[in-house]
């Protein structure tokens, strides 16, 4: 399973997670699990590079979970078929989430394709 976290993981990123990363990995999963509170670990510490990573990339996670729900919502009221296909989704999206938490309780630097590299919402 550590397999499929290295491949994933931002080596570089992670160099600059401390012993930090131990305290404060409860409030990155938790951020992932409810990405509405994608905040939190920025509070918890704000000078904490773990914490700012994981802030920003629950951000990102927010955002794609957002986008990820409109498009599945408007599938299920297409047709059955799209239904189907909307709830798939949504199970990739449940999947993925389960992911990204137990990679930040980990203590990896998962970064969201696409977005996690250009947002930057904590510095």
């Amino acid at each position: 399973m550590d397999d499929w976290f290295e491949k994933f993981n931002d080596d570089e990123e992670q160099l600059h997670f401390g012993a930090d990363m131990r305290k404060y990995s409860i409030y990155a999963v938790l951020a992932y699990i409810a990405p509405i509170v994608f905040f939190v670990p920025f509070l918890m510490d704000k000078e904490s590079s773990f914490c700012k990573f994981h802030s920003n990339q629950s951000f990102c996670w927010f955002i794609i979970m957002g986008i990820v729900e409109i498009i599945s919502g408007i599938l299920s009221a297409v047709s059955p078929i799209t239904q189907l296909l909307g709830v798939m989704i949504n199970i990739v999206v449940i999947a993925a989430t389960i992911f990204l938490a137990v990679g930040a309780y980990k203590g990896y630097a998962i970064v969201i394709p696409i977005l996690g590299e250009k947002i930057k919402l904590f510095k």
